[in-house]
C-alpha cells in the first residue's frame, strides 16, 4: 500500500507542477497582452483626440479590469495548487522517501524562507489598471455629459473596486501557515 500511495503522491506532485508552469507561462502572456494592448489603445486615442471624444479612454481602463481578472485568476489557481501540495502531497513524499525534518520541500521552502517572495509583481499590475482607469476617468469627466460620463464613471469605479477585492482574494492561499505543515 506504501509503494502505491508513495506513486500516486510523487505522480500527482508532478502533474500538478506541470500545470502550475502551464498557468505561469498563460497568466505571463496574458499581462504582456494586457500590456500590449491598453498602451496601444490609449495611444491611438490619445493621437486622434481631435478626431474622437476623450470618453474613448475608458475602453482600456475597462479592458485593463478585465484582463486582471483573467490574471488572477491564474495565480489563484497557481496558489490553490501549491497549497494542495504543501498540505497533502509533501508530507507523504516525506514520509515515504524517508526525507529529513531540515530537508525542505518545495513549497515548505516558499513559506519558510520569507525572503524569496516575490512582492511587487501583482502591485505594479494593479498600479497599471489604476493609471489606465485614472486616464479613462480624465476621458470621462473632459467633456462632461450626464448621460454617458456618469455611467462611465460608476463602471470604472465599480470594476476598480472589484478589481481590489480579486487583487486581495487571489491572496487566499498567500504564505499562510509559515510553520511547517
Amino acid at each position: 500500500m506504501a509503494e502505491n500511495q508513495r506513486e500516486l503522491a510523487w505522480n500527482l506532485f508532478s502533474e500538478l507542477r506541470k500545470e502550475v508552469v502551464e498557468s505561469q507561462r498563460i497568466r505571463t502572456q496574458i499581462i504582456g497582452f494586457k500590456i500590449t494592448f491598453v498602451s496601444a489603445a490609449v495611444g491611438v486615442i490619445t493621437t486622434n483626440l481631435g478626431k474622437v471624444p476623450t470618453i474613448l479612454l475608458a475602453v482600456p481602463a475597462i479592458a485593463a479590469t478585465f484582463f486582471d481578472f483573467l490574471i488572477y485568476g491564474y495565480a489563484f489557481s497557481i496558489k490553490r495548487i501549491g497549497y494542495y501540495c504543501r498540505r497533502h502531497l509533501e508530507p507523504i513524499l516525506r514520509k515515504e522517501f524517508e526525507l529529513p525534518e531540515d530537508f525542505l520541500l518545495w513549497e515548505e521552502f516558499l513559506v519558510v524562507e520569507p525572503k524569496i517572495r516575490q512582492a511587487f509583481t501583482f502591485s505594479g499590475n494593479l498600479g497599471f489598471t489604476v493609471l489606465t482607469c485614472a486616464a479613462g476617468s480624465f476621458g470621462a469627466v473632459n467633456n462632461f455629459q450626464t448621460t454617458t460620463s456618469l455611467p462611465v464613471l460608476l463602471i470604472l469605479g465599480i470594476l476598480l473596486a472589484l478589481d481590489v477585492r480579486a487583487y486581495r482574494r487571489s491572496r487566499r492561499f498567500r504564505w499562510e501557515g509559515a510553520s511547517r505543515k
